[in-house]
């Protein structure tokens, strides 16, 4: 799945029209989850060498900060990739919700989201063991005379290296490497404000109980301007994009991408799953765009006809929803 990014739900007015939502069963229908991968970051501040920069250029300690990038980038670039793709999916398939890194997970994307985490732990550890299998050479290389960070590599900077008395470089404290590698998912259940089993009094039983409903209330409807805004973002970024495909000539590199259609198919096949507040409008906006425009991306390609009616479409939709969300009809976000 190659998921569009999701821009941050606050790019929608705090007043966007979203109905109250039913309370019954929640519990049933989501859960919440987070996931939490560490990656080394690979980069060290450097005190000495701020100071020296500092004083060759005659500013002041505190006028800038140096840190160092410990390893080359490509280094960790796999296990950086995995943790990408992984965080990437764990959004696409959950909801908003509050801080602590929990989000909204229904239900009906338990399965998927499961299972493409267990498939992203699975490239995850044996990339962290190869990692760890080639560290003090890659360390040993970074120390070399005229390696990357010449004079201002440092062993101690290396978690679990140590310089042994021949001057060889050794991975001694492994498990002090990995404890700075690690991929975490929780699950715990949605509040509910009808199953508050404190010992109040009545008055302050029930001042409790709004307030744990008038919480989970505001935090799902940001779930729920959160799938207005994924779908706003694909059907704009279509109507965009193929307005601009028919507006050069041919020849000219011009380029139908397939993403500009799957990347709505795979909103319109998420968004009723995602939908645990049942927001009928969503769900009629939702099937409109599935049946128009989910398209072939080779017809648009074959037929200028198709393709500009298409356009037309895809523009007459995002006004609409602009028109609905109180946005600018023109504000577009970037795809992934």
């Amino acid at each position: 799945m190659t998921t569009a990014a999701v821009p941050p739900a606050s790019r929608l007015p705090l007043d966007f029209p979203v109905g109250p939502i039913e309370q019954t069963s929640l519990a049933s229908k989501a859960m919440l989850s987070s996931v939490s991968i560490r990656v080394w970051p690979a980069s060290k501040y450097d005190p000495n060498a701020t100071e020296e920069i500092a004083l060759r250029h005659k500013a002041q300690k505190d006028a800038g900060r140096y840190n160092k990038k410990l390893v080359p980038r490509e280094a960790l670039e796999e296990l950086n990739q995995i943790a990408g793709e992984a965080r990437q999916d764990h959004y696409f398939l959950t909801l908003p919700w509050s801080d602590e890194g929990f989000r909204v997970l229904p239900a009906a994307t338990y399965m998927e989201h499961a299972e493409k985490m267990r498939g992203h732990l699975a490239r995850f550890e044996p990339a962290v063991n190869r990692f760890e299998a080639g560290f003090a050479d890659l360390v040993t290389e970074q120390s070399r005379e005229h390696s990357r960070l010449g004079t201002l590599f440092n062993i101690d900077d290396y978690p679990g290296m140590h310089l042994e008395e021949n001057g060889k470089m050794s991975l001694l404290r492994a498990p002090e490497l990995r404890s700075k590698f690690s991929f975490e998912t929780k699950v715990m259940p949605l509040p509910d404000a009808s199953d508050f089993r404190v010992s109040l009094g009545e008055e302050d039983r029930q001042r409790v109980k709004r307030q744990i409903e008038a919480s989970l209330q505001a935090s799902l409807q940001v779930g729920t301007r959160d799938l207005w805004q994924r779908l706003y973002q694909v059907v704009r970024h279509m109507s965009d994009r193929l307005t601009e495909y028919n507006a050069m000539e041919k020849g000219k590199g011009r380029k139908l991408y397939d993403s500009w259609i799957s990347n709505i198919v795979e909103i319109v096949d998420v968004l009723p799953r995602l939908n645990i507040t049942r927001d009928t409008d969503l769900e009629r906006m939702a099937s409109e765009v599935r049946a128009s425009l989910l398209v072939d991306p080779d017809e648009l390609r074959k037929s200028e006809s198709a393709c500009t009616d298409t356009a037309k479409v895809a523009t007459a939709i995002a006004e609409r929803m602009a028109a609905y969300m109180g946005v600018p009809p023109t504000t577009t976000w970037e795809m992934a």
